[in-house]
């Protein structure tokens, strides 16, 4: 399998000490997501069972989205 590169466009719509707003178009963003996998029914799969956990207050403390894709629980 190749691995591809996802370039996102994005402009800086404004910029305070604490943000930064982007300006993306809907389809960069979603064709970067789909290269990231963010639309793999996998990652899908334990995104909701965190979603769940949460609901539940089963609260973790997550240091990166990564943890969560390994399935760091």
């Amino acid at each position: 399998m190749e691995n591809k590169i996802a370039i996102l466009k994005a402009k800086v719509s404004k910029k305070t000490a604490e943000y930064i707003n982007l300006k993306i178009k809907k389809e960069d963003f979603e064709s970067f997501c789909s290269s990231a996998g963010l639309f793999k029914k996998e990652f899908l799969r334990k995104l909701e069972s965190s979603e769940k956990d949460h609901r539940q207050g089963k609260i973790k403390e997550r240091n990166s989205l990564y943890e969560l894709i390994k399935g760091k629980r």
